[in-house]
């Protein structure tokens, strides 16, 4: 394996488990309250650091990087290129739920 692989394959692991945490954690889940698919497909809008957009589907945010999920692909992309309060806003704006945990943007 190399080291792309096994990042990946740490970070599917991680995911695992803190899909696991999560589920054990709500004794009761609300099935209005599903953060991980917005509503009717609704798009997330990255707002980087140089001002460029990007409109992503699905993500996970582990440590200090944003992983985009397709597919097709994976792509890392770190926190520090994301604009957090542009992204917290514009996606705000269009009623879409953006946040980063241990931010203020994410409390």
């Amino acid at each position: 394996m190399d080291q792309r692989s096994l990042e990946q394959q740490r970070f599917l692991d991680q995911q695992d488990q803190d899909m696991y945490a999560s589920s054990s954690a709500s004794s009761s889940p609300d099935p209005g309250s599903d953060n991980e698919s917005n509503e009717a497909g609704q798009a997330t809008v990255l707002v980087f650091r140089d001002q460029r957009k990007q409109e992503i589907q699905n993500y996970a945010i582990v440590g200090q990087a944003l992983w985009i999920l397709s597919p097709q692909r994976t792509e890392k992309i770190p926190l520090a290129e994301i604009d957090l309060a542009a992204s917290a806003k514009a996606n705000e704006d269009r009623g879409v739920e953006f946040r980063v945990p241990g931010t203020a943007e994410g409390q």
